[in-house]
């Protein structure tokens, strides 16, 4: 006889996700070349609670910004090119919790937990996440641009307007500016509502994709379970595995863990930290009306991409020098500090060169693990998809071939144990984020002009999570600025970590292995990236924004 036809893997009902309530950019992600962020400051109530109901209907949902991106994504596939013409114009608003103090009933506003990082706010959680505790440090909360400590340039809310084309987002811009300025005036001649910031962000046109040290950023993203529809299989992250293998429980696509959307959004089931599969109960709502919200991190982010630069190739020449690290090179060196090639191409896959083509394989270029040899997925029928044909990625338990510190590894360990549990905790660290560079980049980074090396650039960091204190503040204080977390340690993350302990000089260290097994202790004695403003923001759902902020 023969064989059974294989059955799909059971899997338990996934919420249904009320996508015209949620803000767009968080569980959509607006995925746009061009954006400005405005900061604001509130001095008068009723005034900004008019403002903030007229804007309302510009706001920008899930539900929106999917039908748009699926659209965009399918032309682009057919045509084989961004298709011409098609632009839209995004717009989201979040709050800190001096802004909600200004504008929701001071009953609702107590009910935030008090020692939660958010009423906090960031620069005074600041030092425990290893910035700068020099007053005279660039990176200290005295010195940021905005969010620091000068109460002056401490937004109550923040405004994210992202478009297709520059010309659109300007004359969006422009009409929000236009609505600021045409507000009354306070009997002192002041404005009911000012914008103290603003910070613009683009893609980078040399390299699209990239951030300014030449690495593509935003691979590694979350899938979000749920769905968008009552359809059973409507899902807001689509299920390309074989829906018959075991790993399509806990897999979208080969690389792609799916997570409860309760990590990124209130009102929704949570991940749970010994189970990928089975969720938990929704966080308790507290003020009720944060369900389908989502608490938003945003950290301006300078980059030192001269010193980065710089400090590969001097140390990379030094290494060279030494048997185990023959074929040591500034890009590879930079490689090992980053988990990836400039490309994309995770050194996991790609040992020894950058491999461009595996870098835009999207369901190749985050399928790998640590702790084993990665096993090939089958996936389900992809119209014009060859297959991952790629070497496939050999396990590195003792980091030859990735080491412990490497950023992406650093920030998630994969199938590896931690120091709070095994894999599945892992699951319960994730971000959605959502960050964009800002800045002109350097033609050449080793011979920058006078001009260059006066202008600012970076990475403006934009994440969203239901728990700042265990997901953003976790990643960064326990993994990122840490020697030995996660086990087995291996040094600070070298591109993101901060080293503030006390009597130290801030100089990281990074262990790097050979080739022979040998091991070299790599000490960074400056930070390359540096915090120079943000906050910490809640982003509401459209009624929440009209029935209670405006």
């Amino acid at each position: 006889m023969p064989d059974p036809k294989p059955t799909a893997i059971k899997l338990p009902a996934e919420d249904l996700l009320e996508i015209d309530e949620i803000q767009g950019n968080s569980l959509a992600g607006f995925n746009k070349d061009f954006q400005m962020c405005l900061f604001l400051k509130i001095h008068d109530r009723a005034i900004a609670k008019t403002w903030i109901g007229n804007l309302v209907p510009r706001i920008a949902t899930v539900a929106e910004v999917l039908m748009f991106n699926n659209l965009f994504r399918t032309l682009r596939h057919r045509q084989g090119a961004d298709p011409p013409g098609l632009v839209a114009t995004w717009l989201n608003i979040a709050f800190t919790y001096a802004g909600i103090q200004k504008l929701v009933p001071a009953t609702d506003a107590d009910r935030f937990d008090p020692g939660d990082p958010f009423r906090i706010g960031l620069p005074t959680r600041s030092s425990l996440l290893g910035d700068p505790t020099d007053p005279t440090a660039i990176g200290h909360p005295d010195r940021w641009v905005v969010g620091g400590t000068d109460a002056s340039k401490y937004p109550d809310l923040l405004l994210i307007i992202a478009s297709d084309d520059p010309a659109h987002l300007n004359a969006e811009v422009t009409r929000i500016r236009s609505t600021i300025s045409s507000l009354p005036l306070l009997k002192d001649g002041t404005k009911g509502l000012e914008i103290i910031c603003e910070q613009p962000g683009a893609t980078r046109s040399d390299l699209p994709g990239h951030e300014h040290f030449g690495f593509k950023d935003g691979i590694s993203q979350p899938g979000v379970r749920g769905r968008i529809s009552k359809t059973a299989k409507d899902f807001l992250t689509p299920r390309l595995l074989d829906p018959t293998v075991p790993e399509a429980a806990e897999f979208a696509k080969p690389g792609q863990p799916l997570i409860w959307p309760g990590q990124f959004v209130l009102g929704y089931q949570l991940q749970r930290a010994d189970d990928p599969i089975q969720p938990q109960k929704p966080l308790k709502l507290s003020p009720s009306w944060t369900k389908n919200g989502s608490f938003l991190v945003c950290r301006r982010l300078l980059q030192d991409v001269p010193a980065f630069w710089n400090f590969m190739e001097q140390t990379a020449a030094k290494l060279s020098q030494q048997p185990g690290f023959a074929n040591i090179t500034a890009e590879l060196l930079a490689t090992k500090f980053v988990g990836r090639w400039p490309s994309g191409a995770p050194l996991m896959r790609s040992p020894l060169a950058d491999n461009p083509d595996l870098a835009k394989d999207s369901l190749a270029n985050n399928h790998f693990l640590y702790g084993v040899d990665t096993q090939k997925l089958p996936l389900i029928p992809i119209a014009n998809y060859p297959g991952d044909g790629f070497p496939q990625a050999v396990q590195s338990t003792f980091g030859s071939v990735c080491p412990f510190a490497a950023h992406v590894r650093k920030v998630n360990p994969r199938d590896m144990a931690t120091d709070v549990g095994g894999a599945s905790d892992t699951l319960t660290r994730h971000l959605i984020r959502r960050g964009i560079p800002f800045g002109d980049p350097l033609l050449d980074p080793l011979q920058p002009t006078a001009d260059e090396l006066a202008a600012e650039r970076g990475l403006l960091f934009i994440s969203y999570q239901t728990s700042i204190e265990n997901q953003f503040e976790f990643l960064t204080q326990d993994w990122s600025n840490l020697e030995v977390n996660p086990p087995p340690g291996g040094g600070h993350d070298p591109i993101v970590g901060q080293n503030q302990e006390p009597g130290n000089d801030r100089t990281r260290k990074f262990e790097l292995r050979g080739t022979d097994g040998s091991m070299a202790t790599i000490e960074i004695p400056i930070d390359w990236v540096i915090p120079t403003g943000g906050g910490y923001f809640f982003s509401p759902s459209i009624a929440a924004l009209k029935n209670v902020f405006s």
